[in-house]
């Protein structure tokens, strides 16, 4: 895969992943599931930050989020 489709995956994850963890927190469940996608989201984050030449820059992010999103719809 592109490293531009890991630091999406990885974006989506963490953002979905707060949420969790926090319900976790209030609800006295485990916090297993939420703990792991932060982990995912960690890692996927890394990996696509190392994996391209000259990493990414701040204004980068959102052109190529979106353009990750353009190419599942399309």
């Amino acid at each position: 895969m592109h490293a531009d489709t890991f630091l999406t995956i990885g974006l989506f994850l963490a953002i979905f992943s707060v949420p969790a963890y926090l319900s976790a927190l209030a609800d006295g469940r485990p916090l297993r599931a939420a703990s792991l996608c932060m982990i995912l989201a960690g890692g996927s984050i890394v990996w696509a930050l190392s994996s391209k030449p000259g990493g990414y820059r701040a204004q980068e992010i959102p052109t190529v989020v979106i353009e990750q999103i353009a190419k599942v719809v399309k």
